[in-house]
């Protein structure tokens, strides 16, 4: 039984590591959509897609502070990129998100960013 158990966990952890949804920060009522950006690559033959999606883009500013982020996987089977938070994100003006999609599998993931003044 204790044995059933421990896989049953560690099956857990595993399918939850899987998971290609992420989110950072907390969103209110009051804060603003600064950006939606939606990835999409063809899979790669062998190989992976490597994405940084930044905000704001090169030569832009931006004066809101980021409260939320937001990276939804499109793909409904769970085949998607494996989101990461390089740097900034909630609390800052800039946030870099990484995409890592899996090996011979495409990209289609939207980056929501969402801040207030």
């Amino acid at each position: 039984m204790k044995l059933l158990y421990s896989c049953v966990l560690l099956l857990a952890v595993f399918a939850a590591s899987q998971a290609f949804s992420s989110s950072w920060g907390k969103r209110n009522s009051s804060d603003y959509l600064l950006s939606r950006q939606v990835e999409v690559r063809q899979p790669l033959k062998n190989s992976y897609w490597n994405l940084n999606v930044d905000f704001p883009r090169s030569g832009q500013n931006n004066v809101y502070t980021i409260t939320f982020v937001n990276v939804i996987d499109n793909f409904r089977n769970n085949s998607g990129a494996t989101p990461s938070l390089w740097s900034g994100g909630p609390g800052y003006r800039y946030v870099q998100v990484n995409l890592k999609s899996q090996v011979s599998r495409g990209l289609n993931s939207t980056v929501e960013i969402w801040g207030r003044y």
